[in-house]
């Protein structure tokens, strides 16, 4: 049973394919009309966390939306939100101990470029407004937050957007910096440096930053060093560290928050997704007392808000979603089961056209290759993410599957983000859906 998305009322975002219309969901499977079961390899957008169709999350939601669905956060404040602040500042790395809670990552991003922008013009260093980020990023659809981001999406609207600078992530496989190659120099730390140097420290607000790279191929992981490094920088010149969690929150990979894997504590961050396992939209921006201080030590309000900032009924869904995290140990199992998630991964390289291999924690992703010796991609023209997404699809498997940095160079890639409720069996069966696509795509480009 599938959808045209050049058909009906309802815009779709590809034109060119048939929806799957699903109508129900249960753990990690969602079930269309007819019937057919497929597996959740994304858990939604990375934000089904604990799965679908949690009966105790819908219950406390009705009760909540009975009791208080909504108050208008300029006028009033609730004790719902305040509970989950506080639950959420337990769980943050370092003096990250205030939150604004706002409807989605994108949200969340756009907050923490607002509160970086304020805490320097309210210190007296108005001057400071550029931001840096990196290529090979997302960092959602706001425009602040697509000024941010650094692939392709972002085309369409450049001329919108602000003018941020933009320097390399740190990919030790692929890494674009002379005399690096497999091991990472932190050369791509060192450009951060470069770049605010050369925009100049009096005009540098923030860097941003996913903890791990994910826009246009499988995770990018930094070394043990580079959050670090990039921690040193942003204080030699006063710029705020932002950490772009809004994937990576929530236990995703194997920490609560991922820069926990990094000896390095951000001054903001921006999550979402997670937060509410995709029960309600929600997201937020975590920061330091430091930030709060000087935020308030003017007696100003923060001139930024949406309708659903502190929202009482999605507050409630994430507190329901911690209580649910910490009853079933939802962040060591998503540890535990992204190890054997990535050594089930790992076997699949017994196909020739599974290069690399990355994973953290429930996160996990692999390059598709024409050879992995010498290591070369398929043609952009082949479309073979497109492929094995079509194939995977009617197998009973969704997953994510990219054509490179959304520019048109070649790198397709597989990455899968599944709710962190999944067992072995499951993981088992997706990787033999896995194993079967790679296969029958191989074969029909050898045909052609």
């Amino acid at each position: 049973m599938s959808y045209p998305a050049d058909s009906g009322h309802l815009l779709l975002q590809d034109p060119r394919y048939d929806y799957p219309v699903v109508e129900r969901g249960e753990g990690i499977y969602v079930y269309d009309g007819a019937g057919k079961r497929y597996i959740d390899g994304t858990a939604g957008a990375g934000n089904v966390i604990l799965g679908h169709g949690r009966g105790r999350i819908a219950r406390i939601m009705a009760r909540q939306a009975e009791t208080l669905a909504f108050v208008f956060t300029s006028h009033f404040a609730n004790p719902v939100a305040a509970e989950l602040a506080g639950r959420l500042a337990e769980k943050a790395p370092g003096r990250l101990n205030h939150v604004y809670f706002v409807s989605g990552g994108s949200e969340g991003v756009e907050t923490s470029l607002k509160l970086a922008r304020l805490y320097h013009l309210r210190r007296g260093q108005g001057q400071k407004h550029q931001v840096i980020a990196r290529w090979s990023s997302y960092h959602g659809a706001t425009l602040g937050a697509l000024s941010t981001t650094g692939s392709g999406v972002r085309h369409a609207f450049s001329p919108w957007l602000a003018g941020f600078e933009h320097i390399d992530p740190c990919l030790p496989r692929a890494c674009l910096f002379d005399g690096c190659g497999e091991t990472c120099t932190l050369a791509c730390a060192r450009e951060l440096e470069r770049a605010i140097v050369r925009a100049g420290p009096e005009n540098v607000a923030a860097f941003v930053a996913e903890p791990v790279s994910l826009a246009g191929g499988a995770p990018g992981i930094p070394p043990a060093d580079y959050f670090p490094r990039i921690r040193e920088i942003c204080d030699r010149y006063g710029v705020l560290w932002i950490a772009d969690e809004v994937v990576t929150g929530f236990g995703r990979t194997g920490r609560f928050f991922a820069v926990r894997h990094w000896d390095a504590v951000p001054d903001i961050v921006a999550f979402g997704k997670g937060v509410s396992s995709g029960y309600l939209p929600m997201g937020g921006a975590l920061f330091t007392d430091e930030i709060r201080q000087v935020l308030e030590d003017k007696k100003e309000p923060f001139p930024h808000v949406f309708t659903y900032v502190n929202n009482p009924l999605a507050a409630r869904v994430g507190l329901t979603v911690l209580d649910l995290m910490e009853d079933e140990g939802i962040v060591e199992r998503s540890a535990a089961m992204g190890e054997y998630l990535l050594d089930r991964i790992r076997t699949l390289r017994s196909h020739p056209m599974v290069g690399d291999v990355r994973g953290l924690g429930m996160l996990v992703g692999f390059e598709v290759v024409s050879n992995r010796e010498p290591y070369t991609y398929f043609p952009p023209s082949l479309k073979v993410h497109e492929r094995l997404h079509r194939h995977l699809i009617r197998r009973g498997l969704s997953i994510s599957a990219t054509g490179g940095p959304g520019d048109g160079s070649p790198g397709d890639s597989v990455r899968i983000f599944p709710p962190l409720v999944i067992t072995r069996a499951e993981i088992d069966e997706m990787v033999e859906m896995l194993d079967e696509a790679l296969t029958a795509v191989r074969r029909q480009i050898e045909r052609e």
